[in-house]
């Protein structure tokens, strides 16, 4: 397990040095993000060695505090943002967003929301240990509870992705216990139903994130149609003897520009867009509305030509503001192909065009260095820390340890799934780290706490003799 999670870490120590070297010329190490990761990873370690001394029996008796505490710290960062308080050098707002807290005379940040995942996952397996109320619907509204409400007030901050983590821990531990998945099947038909409701409580921004996220496809299509049109027209003059320059716009004929927009604007992603656009979008003075009002009055009053002129300028200006960081990921992936470019070599990465390389998008990174081959190594390198993960779970009877390892294991899955699905445009674009890989104290630490935790139960497999515990007479 070590050695997945070492080889984890050391792919994300070259992947963020790869990020922040500067272009043509490296920096040195000692001067880039990687140098400050590797301080971190010590940190981490000496954390992960720290959590492996008691005996997790011990540390359970504490789980409510622990999860008490991590409760005070989001709830003092709620208050903050709500009065819009600072306290200078120690708490004030990050890129808009009140989700760290600044440690007086080392000068570095913690983030609170990290130490609530795992006091969430202890105070959780504390507290179905030794119950079976949670068999029924009605016993389920406290475990609830514990996940709704770090999950509002992270959500608050805004952080909208460490706040998508509670629930699928939440309902992998609640599995593991026995709870019937009937009642958990009725709690995931309720949330889809409030999807429409969620969407329309959420802040214009959001909602960018999500609609940018579901016409990204579109737009790329738009993009790519452009492009090849472009090369096509190219190629033609070549042919003719003439000189080959860049084209100011796609030789296309009206027929194929009306074509193309029937094409485009017929995809599923773009009439659910438009629909919820409809029914949810208020008109307000930001850039995306005026733009999507361009676009809708050209659908509904413009000839083909002009509608194809209306959904290009579209397109545009949504690869190159809020899709941009998931444009340039996608090509980072892609462009590292089968084999990769090699460490360094990456021209996404090399020269700053990834937004956010050495954190959200260290995927990316690491894809375009070494390629398929890298990336697959990553996935399987997770895979390896989740099976091994499982195995401790199965091997104790302690039924405390037991949901323990579940709710870790549970929180890498949910976490790498969700960044890496992230990365290559599968859910959208949010702030959320790539365990053991991004950039960052916090995240690092915390990573190494939950896996200590894990090897704690893993070194100490205790067997009652006793009916083994989750299981249930239906």
């Amino acid at each position: 397990m070590m050695l997945a999670v070492l080889a984890l870490a050391a792919l994300g120590v070259a992947g963020i040095y790869a990020a922040t070297c500067g272009g043509a010329e490296p920096i040195p190490f000692a001067d880039t993000l990687a140098a400050k990761q590797m301080a971190f990873l010590a940190v981490a370690l000496a954390v992960f060695g720290a959590a492996l001394l008691p005996g997790y029996t011990r540390l359970a008796r504490w789980s409510y505090w622990f999860y008490a505490f991590s409760l005070a710290a989001l709830v003092l960062l709620a208050a903050m943002r709500f009065l819009r308080l600072e306290i200078s050098g120690i708490l004030y707002p990050t890129n808009n967003a009140y989700s760290w807290i600044r440690i007086p005379g080392i000068g570095q940040k913690i983030q609170p929301s990290e130490l609530a995942k795992i006091a969430f996952i202890m105070s959780l397996a504390y507290y179905l240990r030794y119950r079976k109320n949670y068999r029924c619907f009605t016993g389920l509204l406290v475990p609830f509870a514990m996940a709704l409400v770090p999950t509002a007030l992270v959500l608050y901050q805004p952080d909208m992705g460490t706040a998508m983590l509670f629930l699928p821990v939440l309902f992998l531990m609640l599995f593991a216990a026995g709870a019937r998945g009937k009642h958990l099947a009725a709690i995931i038909g309720l949330g889809l139903l409030c999807v429409p409701v969620f969407y329309a409580s959420m802040h214009g921004y959001q909602r960018m994130r999500i609609d940018s996220w579901l016409l990204h496809g579109c737009a790329e299509r738009m993009h790519f149609a452009i492009a090849d049109a472009e090369r096509a027209a190219q190629r033609e003059a070549r042919d003719a003897g003439g000189e080959a320059v860049a084209l100011p716009a796609a030789r296309l004929s009206d027929d194929e520009k009306t074509a193309l927009v029937r094409k485009v604007t017929g995809m599923w992603r773009f009439r659910l867009w438009r629909l919820a656009t409809h029914l949810v979008w208020k008109e307000d003075e930001s850039d995306f509305a005026a733009v999507r009002k361009n676009l809708f009055t050209a659908l509904e009053h413009e000839s083909g030509p002009k509608q194809f002129t209306a959904l290009q300028k579209f397109s545009k200006w949504l690869l190159a503001d809020p899709s941009h960081q998931l444009f340039q990921a996608k090509l980072a992936v892609g462009a590292g192909g089968f084999w990769g470019r090699g460490w360094l070599q990456g021209t996404q990465t090399r020269y700053g065009l990834l937004p956010e390389a050495a954190t959200d998008f260290i995927f990316p990174v690491v894809a375009e260095q070494f390629g398929y081959l890298g990336a697959v190594a990553i996935v399987l390198l997770y895979g390896l820390l989740c099976l091994f993960g499982v195995d401790v779970s199965f091997s104790t009877t302690e039924p405390f340890g037991k949901l323990l390892v579940v709710g870790v294991v549970a929180l890498f899955a949910a976490q790498s799934f969700l960044n890496i699905a992230m990365s290559i445009g599968l859910m959208p674009v949010t702030g959320i780290t790539l365990p053991m890989m991004s950039y960052g104290g916090s995240s690092l630490v915390s990573s190494f706490l939950a896996l200590g935790l894990l090897c704690n139960v893993a070194l100490r497999r205790l067997y009652l003799i006793a009916p083994r515990p989750f299981e249930w007479r239906e």
